[in-house]
């Protein structure tokens, strides 16, 4: 345990460089935030993904630091190698989600007085649980392609694969909607009575194979 602490506390060290970079973007939008209301609305999201962005960015430095070859110098476990990034990325998005809450509330209420609007909060709270997800739904496909296939190219590949994976999944929905003649309204209203479970379990299975998948590139690959 005290071998994954150590990884993860290395891993916060080294985006210490890049977290001026996301308090400017986060100040500029802020600031957009009080000229336009619309946009207070986006930084629920858009702060929770600038943190699940720098918990990826951890590979970039790795990469260009070496530090795999320096690590496995040591007795420590690959898998734990493995499992220490995976806590870590999810620590630093989860950071960001409730951070976005937080700044999303303190610029509601600076601009209009108004955090306790209903609505406001029931939209505000769906944005951001929607925002988590979503970044969390393309980590899972994000790390074993940058274990597999390096910073570098990975992004390149993950690109792609959003794009194959959005198309993929907008086919798939359709074509079961069709088979099983559920109407666009039936199906709006199943994902709110059962979208927070139907979210929680698949993302959490989903990032127990993506572990075990990363857990077996990292093994064979040749550091």
């Amino acid at each position: 345990m005290n071998v994954i602490k150590g990884l993860i506390v290395k891993d916060f060290k080294t985006i210490k460089s890049y977290k001026s970079t996301v308090l400017y973007m986060i100040i500029v939008f802020i600031i957009c935030a009080f000229l336009n209301n619309e946009i207070i609305g986006f930084l629920p999201v858009f702060i929770p993904l600038c943190f699940g962005t720098l918990g990826i960015s951890s590979f970039s430095y790795d990469n260009l630091a070496k530090a795999d070859k320096y690590l496995l110098t040591f007795p420590i476990n690959k898998k734990d190698v493995v499992k220490a990034r995976y806590i870590y990325i999810l620590m630093v998005t989860l950071i960001g989600t409730l951070l976005g809450f937080v700044i999303t509330l303190i610029a509601q209420e600076i601009k209009t007085s108004n955090i306790l609007n209903k609505e406001f909060l029931e939209n505000t709270l769906a944005s951001i649980i929607g925002s988590l997800f979503a970044i969390m739904f393309l980590q899972v496909f994000q790390i074993p392609i940058m274990y597999k296939f390096g910073a570098e190219k990975g992004r390149i590949i993950q690109m792609i694969m959003i794009v194959v994976l959005s198309i993929g999944t907008s086919l798939i929905v359709t074509t079961l909607m069709e088979f099983f003649n559920i109407s666009v309204d039936s199906f709006i209203m199943m994902l709110k009575d059962y979208l927070i479970i139907v979210l929680g379990v698949s993302v959490t299975i989903m990032y127990i194979l993506s572990f075990i998948i990363s857990c077996k590139i990292y093994d064979k690959k040749e550091i």
